[in-house]
């Protein structure tokens, strides 16, 4: 089994496959953070998305709602979790606690605890 991939190229290739779904360039999604297009835009997206770097909380919240996105969806552990808090964040918040309890009913009965941990 491969090795998993680290944070940073997870963070990475969501933001890659993000940017190139709603047809932006990395120019393009740069200018949401306020930087310059020619000189630093493209370059900083192109080391975020080979996962050199992370962004700052700032820049990824600017990030994701350029993208129409969730923060959390770049940092879930797995492909399944993050699609799952893409489809859950687009529910209003009623239908969130609905699929909540939908999700805590199913896990109990499978004998799942769905305590938070304890501090």
């Amino acid at each position: 089994m491969p090795a998993p991939l680290a944070p940073a190229h997870t963070f990475g290739r969501r933001l890659r496959e993000a940017r190139l779904a709603k047809g932006l360039t990395q120019a393009d999604l740069g200018a949401v953070l306020g930087l310059d297009e020619e000189n630093s835009a493209a370059p900083r997206i192109s080391r975020y998305e080979r996962g050199d770097r992370v962004p700052d909380l700032e820049s990824m919240e600017k990030l994701a709602e350029a993208l129409g996105l969730p923060v959390a969806y770049f940092h879930a552990a797995n492909d399944l979790m993050a699609e799952t808090l893409l489809v859950m964040s687009r529910l209003d918040p009623e239908q969130q606690r609905e699929l909540l309890a939908k999700v805590r009913r199913y896990a109990k009965a499978k004998g799942v605890t769905t305590d938070p941990p304890a501090e």
